[in-house]
């Protein structure tokens, strides 16, 4: 495997699969997935100022806000629509959702990373993006632009192509806006940051636009009929045995994605950070997903790396991190549970966490932040607040070797 160049600020040299090390608690990760006014209260700064301050209470020091979803944004951006429903929200001094809640959350010592759905774009046909960038939404294989493989029970999610260069162009300029425009926003989380669930052989394949099919053939000496242009383009890759070479082809823009990501992060904005959201099966995130993320890591794109670990057995979340372990040489790993979306108790949360944490892992993301504080159901808080509160003010999460300087 490529050694990790030492350029990077941020990038840790080495991460064990030793259970016996720990990570202690003072510099351990300890963060949730939040959707903006998940929790009701969200409408004004009072209520942001309220729901940080249970989240500190629990020791939380790291939030992912959700902050490019439905193809919207949670800043006032120059080139996405503000989040419709935030509109007719004031947050006092501040401009907006995501500039309110960041820096009342450095106040805190929390330290805020914009979660962004890349290339997903939500299910509705009217959203402005669809609507106006209606050339660059991804098309499956019988060329329709709903994927049902997600999302079926609303009809399908919408995508934007990843193998179009100016989807790439477009969303790299927002998240540069967005690390310009709102100064406490720490880093990117890169989430949907892939082709949706499709399988070749069930009838389930997407990326078939005319951008990528063009590319495709051009390279491998196939022919784009006019009629059927879908149907007879993955006929040929089945013919001439070409279907690693689709799939490789596929997750080669994905990696193209992340790598302009990350250089633009480390060029502009270099005190913050790359996480990225992943599945936690290497070959399933691969053949299904496009997301070779041991590649991402191999070639030192990014610096955490969130698996997606959402399983309820402590025996499986403990396997799953120590093979996961052994890929993620050169980045921090936070351990991405959904304890508490499961609705499991809190015990279970406890040994969620504790798994991780002797695994070897740097810390833990709870997805997400709606049942773990805003649902009364079970004490999650209060658990969270016994174990970890302590440590509130002492928010070293391990990727902070260098601060930003303000």
């Amino acid at each position: 495997m490529k050694n990790i160049s030492n350029e990077s600020l941020h990038r840790k040299n080495t991460l064990t699969n030793d259970i016996s090390e720990k990570t202690p608690l003072t510099t351990m990760a300890r963060g949730i997935w939040h959707r903006p006014n998940s929790s009701g209260k969200e409408t004004n700064l009072k209520g942001i100022c309220s729901i940080l301050d249970e989240m500190q209470n629990a020791g939380i020091n790291m939030v992912f806000v959700e902050s490019f979803y439905h193809g919207m944004s949670l800043f006032k951006s120059d080139n996405v629509p503000y989040y419709t429903e935030f509109e007719k929200y004031k947050y006092g001094k501040y401009p907006d959702y995501l500039t309110a809640f960041s820096s009342e959350a450095y106040k805190r010592g929390i330290e805020v990373h914009a979660w962004v759905e890349s290339f997903y774009l939500g299910v509705n046909d009217n959203a402005q993006l669809v609507k106006k960038h209606s050339n660059w939404l991804l098309v499956n294989e019988l060329g329709n632009i709903r994927h049902l493989t997600e999302g079926a029970n609303l009809g399908g999610y919408l995508f934007f192509d990843p193998a179009n260069k100016e989807v790439q162009k477009f969303l790299l300029n927002f998240y540069d806006e967005l690390l310009t425009k709102v100064p406490y926003v720490s880093g990117l989380n890169l989430d949907y940051v892939r082709y949706p669930v499709s399988d070749f052989y069930n009838g389930t394949d997407t990326g078939y636009t005319n951008k990528a099919m063009s590319e495709f053939s051009k390279k491998y000496g196939l022919t784009l009929f006019k009629n059927d242009k879908c149907k007879n383009f993955k006929k040929q890759i089945e013919e001439k045995s070409l279907i690693d070479e689709w799939t490789g082809y596929r997750a080669n823009q994905v990696t193209e994605f992340i790598s302009k990501a990350s250089k633009m992060v480390k060029e502009k904005h270099a005190c913050n950070i790359v996480s990225v959201a992943v599945h936690p099966d290497i070959d399933s995130a691969y053949n299904q997903k496009k997301q070779d993320f041991s590649t991402w890591i191999d070639e030192g794109y990014i610096d955490v790396i969130t698996p997606m670990i959402y399983y309820h057995d402590t025996h499986q979340i403990s396997s799953t991190i120590k093979k996961l372990l052994a890929i993620f040489k050169g980045v921090y790993c936070y351990t991405g549970l959904y304890t508490t979306y499961h609705d499991q108790t809190v015990d279970e949360l406890e040994n969620h966490i504790n798994t991780s944490n002797l695994c070897g892992a740097d810390g833990f993301v709870l997805f997400e932040s709606v049942k773990t504080f805003f649902t009364p159901s079970h004490n999650y808080a209060e658990m969270l607040s016994k174990k970890y509160g302590k440590f509130s003010s002492q928010s070293r999460l391990p990727h902070m070797r260098y601060k930003k300087v303000r």
